[in-house]
């Protein structure tokens, strides 16, 4: 995964390294948030000027709905209408997106809708007494398929403000065009979506992207492709199994949105897991293509292990079996992959490496093992017995815990960092990434020590030696 991680990846993990405890996800959610209700969930589909229309809806137990609306074109016709009624005095209600600066960092901008006839296209937040939405920017694309669309930001027409009688109507408008699909989101509440005003929670917020290089859409998460994958263009985007806005819902919290939307989320993530009991990467990647003969719809470990983790997370905070058995199934899967595709590593006590990727298409295939994916998967596997109590999850662990260890010295580079892999032929090399692996270490100490009493000294001593190459090279961390 060396070659096709992305930024916000480091970004979220440096947000959501936190403890796998039973409960709310944030120590102020309680204090914001009303005590969870499963939603009722409804999906329809018309035919609206020889188009097909898709609508998904949740309504919550306390009155908040969660919209989703997809129309894909037959032959050009005049738009699909979609309006938003709100009532008061306009002077009164606000649009929050966010904006950028000359040294194009983030920053929260609002008007108020008797200022504008256009909202500005982008995602935001709607806000008026007793009325409050989030809304998605509207986006045109095409399905270029192996799950990646090509965005056409060109096509998307702005939300119009008109004024009414009795405050103003959002009139919604998603171009019907042959070969395209036009999409738009929203979550309403009569209650603040998110708490502004703390500092922490406006900046978690200006850091969560699902407009610019990750895209929330009907279907799921996706994130900007990078072009060693096929199908990629500069514009186009690939349906990714981890979420990682839904990673800072689930273990930051602290408001309606993030409760609300981290499960809708994780029911859409459902729809996208294999019988098998994993999430594919469909694109091609040109670099496992030629490096080892992995077509696409591959299974990579770290995507996966991720989702599975964030429906570990869902099983506790909405007491949801479907989260659950996924977890579970997710699971089983990974215990039958490191079974068929692992190497030894001889020591007091023989441990398994498990291959980074694998293929069905291409099952003979020998893949490297990155130091990250092997703890991101012993943190799932403990995660998972502390949940579920099932023994050959831990039992799992150890053994690939001991591979690790086995390994020893053989990890570190002369100036203290550490190697990104071990390769099929027994060889270590590529740079390791600047922070991840070590939260890694981190969280894999903070497990062994809850389920063993005592630290492991190998990984303690991992983590000393990344930890003070980090501050040697001045790598900011969490």
């Amino acid at each position: 995964m060396v070659r096709k991680i992305s930024v916000l990846l480091l970004l979220m993990t440096a947000i959501a390294v936190c403890t796998f405890i039973p409960g709310p996800a944030s120590v102020s959610a309680s204090a914001t948030v009303p005590l969870w209700q499963k939603p009722a969930e409804k999906e329809t589909t018309s035919k609206p000027n020889g188009a097909t229309h898709k609508k998904r809806e949740f309504v919550f137990g306390d009155g908040d709905v969660y919209w989703s609306q997809q129309i894909s074109g037959k032959k050009n016709a005049k738009p699909y209408v979609i309006t938003v009624p709100i009532q008061g005095n306009s002077q009164n209600m606000m649009f929050r997106y966010r904006a950028y600066n000359e040294s194009k960092q983030p920053f929260w901008q609002a008007v108020t809708l008797d200022q504008v006839k256009t909202l500005p296209l982008a995602a935001g937040f709607v806000e008026t007494e007793g009325r409050y939405i989030w809304l998605g920017m509207p986006i045109v694309y095409v399905d270029k398929g192996r799950g990646t669309i090509e965005e056409h930001p060109e096509l998307a027409l702005p939300i119009q403000v008109k004024q009414s009688a009795n405050g103003v109507v959002l009139e919604i408008r998603l171009p019907i065009k042959a070969g395209y699909m036009s999409e738009m989101w929203a979550l309403e509440s009569r209650e603040p979506l998110v708490p502004w005003g703390e500092q922490a929670i406006d900046q978690i917020w200006l850091a969560l992207d699902v407009t610019q290089n990750a895209k929330w859409l009907y279907d799921g998460y996706y994130y900007k492709s990078p072009s060693t994958y096929e199908p990629t263009s500069a514009n186009a985007y690939w349906r990714i199994p981890e979420n990682y806005v839904l990673r800072s819902f689930l273990y930051t919290g602290g408001s309606r949105a993030a409760r609300n939307m981290g499960y809708v989320m994780l029911k859409t993530s459902l729809l996208q897991q294999e019988p098998e009991g994993y999430w594919k990467t469909l694109p091609r990647s040109l670099w496992l293509s030629e490096d080892y003969g992995i077509p696409d719809g591959f299974y990579d470990t770290r995507f996966n292990t991720g989702a599975a983790d964030l429906m570990l997370r869902g099983c506790v905070q909405y007491a949801e079996e479907s989260f659950c058995q996924a977890a579970q199934k997710y699971g089983a899967y990974f215990q039958r992959h490191a079974a068929s595709n692992h190497y030894v590593v001889n020591g007091i006590q023989s441990g398994w490496l498990v291959a980074d990727y694998a293929s069905a298409k291409n099952p003979a295939a020998q893949t490297h093992v990155s130091l990250n994916h092997q703890l991101a998967e012993i943190n799932f596997l403990y995660s998972s017995y502390l949940q579920f109590g099932d023994p050959t999850d831990k039992d799992l662990a150890d053994l690939m815990l001991a591979g690790v260890v086995n390994l020893g010295t053989r990890w570190l580079l002369a100036n203290g960092d550490l190697h990104y892999a071990y390769f099929p032929d027994g060889t270590f090399g590529r740079a390791d990434y600047p922070y991840l692996t070590y939260n890694d270490l981190v969280e894999t100490q903070r497990l062994y020590r809850l389920l063993h009493g005592t630290e492991e000294p190998t990984i303690a001593w991992l983590t000393a030696s990344k930890l003070a190459w980090m501050q040697k090279n001045n790598v900011a961390y969490r």
